[in-house]
């Protein structure tokens, strides 16, 4: 690893705290065709994009969210994402890119990227640069999007003077006894960064790839990479930053990409548990995964602690205790497992609607747990492929919360189902 990482590392984060505004992006003043060796021409292009569609779904008094469905191969996937959304993804990366000013050091985040590109899939990277040709944007600028998740949950930003604060998340996958009709529910809560501003192009992409599962992921205009997801094997998967434990380290796949593979090329919580481990893994994380076809039992979900090091996995009524890490212990709970921030808050509310547990009171909960970042809450239901999204607004106060934004419900039967 560089000996300048760490000096690079902190400059960036200090920057995204220190600066607001907007920023040019810089320009690349090649036509696509040359830019471009799967689109020789105009006829291709249009081919490409009739795979594709947007909708723009609103729900009153909330911010509109785009659903891109969105067919074929990586390159075409992403390419069909900038084309529809260029004016969005381009207004993201001005925005992104004026709050860190990666303008002043774009070297700094090309030997970010350069730590991460041996290990990100090629699906994801031919995608990246299918999306900077669709959007006309440089694929450096889309690479340096994509590094910021992973660079926020390193260890390095405890070096970091103002900015980054330590944050988490919450994940809750139940199911049997533990929900209302039996079914498995995950409920995603996503408190991350809210000061930047992403939060005004919530966006869902709907993959359906020649090869490999479809999925939905939850994100935003310009971002491929997914943080929440559920995939067409009925499967649910979920993320949250997890302390610091030594031998951490930006040379190994970035979450949101590792989550991108799971949901295209699992369909178990076996393939998930052999990949995870087969994986050059970064900083630490706890996963949350569920499985709605897995027979009924305290193997419908798991819980994942993963570091550099180790794989470890929690089915529900278990006892979660790492003795890494200290205070964080779970209770068990049956047919249930969880996690988060607020562990004992959580812990009482999942006891208190134990067997009634439902998105109507998924969504109680939700206020009880999120932090003062709360970005995004998703509750997946994967056996009807429907979901329920929040998305935080540009208020920068409590009432500016994704939790206390209305839901909108979506329905993928149609697209998932097999």
């Amino acid at each position: 690893m560089s000996s300048r990482l760490p000096i690079l590392l902190t400059t960036l984060v200090v920057l995204l705290s220190l600066f607001a505004g907007c920023t040019a992006i810089p320009q690349n003043d090649l036509p696509l065709y040359q830019r471009s060796m799967h689109i020789p021409d105009e006829a291709t292009r249009q081919a490409i994009l009739s795979k594709a569609s947007l909708e723009i779904r609103e729900v009153p008094g909330a911010v509109p969210v785009r659903v891109l469905y969105l067919r074929g191969t990586p390159y075409e996937m992403g390419f069909q994402h900038g084309a529809l959304l260029e004016e969005d993804v381009r207004a993201m990366y001005r925005n992104t890119l004026g709050k860190v000013k990666l303008m002043v050091q774009e070297d700094m985040m090309d030997e970010i990227y350069d730590l991460m590109a041996p290990y990100i899939p090629l699906e994801e990277q031919e995608e990246m640069r299918g999306l900077a040709h669709g959007a006309g944007v440089p694929l450096k600028v889309v690479h340096w999007v994509h590094s910021i998740p992973e660079v926020s949950e390193f260890k390095g930003k405890k070096q970091f003077g103002r900015g980054f604060e330590a944050l988490s998340c919450s994940n809750v996958a139940a199911f049997g006894g533990a929900t209302a009709d039996g079914e498995l529910y995950h409920l995603r809560v996503l408190d991350w960064a809210r000061n930047l501003g992403i939060q005004q192009w919530p966006t869902i992409l709907v993959h359906r790839p020649d090869e490999g599962n479809a999925s939905v992921t939850f994100a935003y205009a310009g971002f491929i990479g997914s943080v929440a997801g559920m995939n067409d094997e009925q499967m649910t998967f979920g993320e949250m930053g997890y302390g610091n434990p030594p031998g951490e380290s930006l040379e190994g796949v970035p979450f949101p990409f590792l989550f991108r593979r799971l949901m295209r090329e699992s369909s178990s919580l076996e393939d998930v548990t052999r990949m995870l481990k087969e994986a050059t893994r970064t900083n630490s994380y706890v996963y949350v995964m569920g499985d709605a076809k897995a027979p009924p039992g305290d193997k419908s979900a798991l819980l994942y602690i993963t570091d550099r090091g180790r794989v470890l996995s929690f089915a529900g009524n278990t006892l979660l205790k790492d003795e890494r890490e200290k205070g964080d212990t779970y209770l068990p709970i049956d047919d249930l497992v969880y996690g988060g921030a607020k562990g004992e808050v959580l812990y009482e509310e999942l006891k208190k609607h134990h067997g009634a547990l439902s998105p109507e009171t998924f969504k109680i909960i939700t206020p009880t747990v999120a932090l003062k970042s709360n970005l995004m809450n998703v509750i997946m239901k994967p056996a009807a492929f429907e979901v329920w999204l929040s998305n935080a607004t540009l208020e920068s106060g409590p009432g500016g919360m994704a939790s206390a934004q209305p839901w909108l419900h979506l329905d993928f039967s149609e697209t998932l189902r097999k």
